[in-house]
């Protein structure tokens, strides 16, 4: 069920109704800032050794939209990470002009992410604003996190993927790379058309790396051949602090996050990218 039982949307699109109502991982990911002029290079390389997702458009049949909704407190405590707000981050994910949305929660660990999602269809986003969560719909758990957590949507980012997959002796692995980022300050459940959006990251390219166990071979010799940078990459941080949304959180954990970045040891994979390929 797409909606809860007093809210079913009329003619919702068979796309919606084919989607799992729940689907939850628990992967390695791993985030690198590519530069804009060694991008054309290391896609050029990705493009002979990884399919295109299935899911793509485009000349290689291997890019889409995404539009991501953010939430977090009055307080800002995701953007500060404050107590069990550090580890968790709530969003509202569409893809393209898709008749669906995607309600996720993603948590973080070191180098793994848990994450867990549910698909309803567009027109049911309001369902989330009600005063309480209403059993027996795909989208009850998340509603009934918002309301505990007291999150509201702060943010939109909208960006260009470009996604490709394959096959290890380990199990499935993705690549995708974000380019063109955008975000907009929000104060609405809703997807608007954007204009007059803050761009993100002009000179530079987000490279993220899935997968299920040890690292593959093929991600290996990416690194090996481009080393690109490792880094804690939060494209809702990035959003609030070009935004300024919050700009004394924002300016201490620019601080925090640099310090971050240079004690991290790198394990496992300071460990892996040596190993012969």
């Amino acid at each position: 069920m797409q909606c809860p039982p007093l809210f079913e949307a009329p003619g919702a699109d068979e796309a919606a109704r084919a989607t799992p109502r729940e689907t939850r991982e628990f992967v390695y990911e791993l985030k690198f800032f590519v530069e804009q002029q060694g991008a054309s290079a290391l896609l050029d390389w990705v493009r002979s050794r990884l399919a295109p997702d299935p899911h793509g458009h485009g000349a290689h049949a291997d890019s889409y939209r995404v539009s991501s909704l953010y939430f977090d407190t009055a307080a800002h405590d995701v953007l500060a990470r404050r107590g069990s707000f550090a580890r968790s981050k709530y969003r509202v994910r569409r893809y393209g002009e898709s008749g669906q949305v995607f309600l996720e929660r993603k948590t973080r660990g070191a180098y793994r992410v848990f994450k867990r999602r549910s698909a309803i269809a567009v027109a049911c986003m309001p369902a989330l604003l009600a005063a309480q969560p209403m059993r027996g719909w795909s989208g009850y758990w998340f509603h009934r996190r918002l309301l505990a957590r007291r999150l509201a949507a702060v943010n939109r980012v909208d960006y260009l993927r470009i996604a490709r997959i394959g096959q290890s002796s380990y199990g499935p692995l993705r690549l995708t790379l974000d380019q063109e980022l955008t975000a907009w300050p929000v104060g609405e459940l809703a997807f608007r058309p954007g204009n007059g959006g803050i761009g993100l990251l002009s000179d530079r390219l987000i490279l993220e790396l899935k997968f299920g166990h040890a690292m593959p071979a093929v991600f290996k010799a990416l690194i090996h051949e481009f080393a690109p940078r490792l880094a804690g990459i939060s494209k809702y941080r990035l959003a609030c602090q070009a935004l300024g949304l919050a700009p004394e959180t924002a300016a201490t954990l620019s601080v925090a996050a640099a310090a971050e970045a240079h004690r991290e040891p790198l394990p496992p994979l300071a460990a892996l990218v040596p190993a012969a390929y």
